[in-house]
């Protein structure tokens, strides 16, 4: 769940300092190849199921924590949202997934279809996360409902 194609990313982008049988060379050209339908159509279904259509859902996970103000679990499972949310953005715009840093700033810069205010909908969410956790829920919402146009 999440980073489902760092490995490929990373396979993609990296510079190859030594390679002394051409293995590495090899699996970089064999895997430089359009995004497969098949695995953008698995991502966007595994993820949204975990983001909010299954039960527990990250969605239903964090209003719990939300509400018994457990701000530890409020952590832990905005964390797990997170992963699969972008991961849902990237395959959404079949781009690898970059891994775990600046991904705002790589959606921005990388991804054509983005949900609208995108990044409002998120800096809002985690304004609230620990300074007003009975917000988050609609922050969440909101997040959700603004993802929702863009999935098959």
């Amino acid at each position: 769940n999440g980073y489902t194609t760092c490995m490929w990313h990373n396979l993609l982008t990296c510079r190859i300092l030594y390679d002394r049988d051409g293995r590495l060379a090899q699996a970089k050209e064999r895997f430089d190849v359009p995004y497969p339908y098949a695995l953008k159509e698995a991502i966007l279904r595994r993820s949204h199921a975990l983001l909010s259509d299954s039960l527990p859902s990250y969605e239903g996970q964090i209003q719990k924590a939300a509400k018994r103000g457990d701000l530890v679990s409020l952590n832990h499972r905005t964390a797990a949202f997170l992963e699969s949310y972008f991961d849902l953005l990237f395959a959404l715009n079949e781009q690898t997934h970059p891994g775990e840093k600046r991904l705002v700033q790589l959606c921005r810069e990388r991804c054509a279809i983005l949900p609208e205010r995108f990044e409002e909908n998120l800096d809002q969410f985690f304004s609230h996360l620990f300074s007003a956790p009975e917000r988050v829920p609609e922050d969440l919402r909101r997040i959700l409902t603004a993802l929702s146009p863009l999935l098959p």
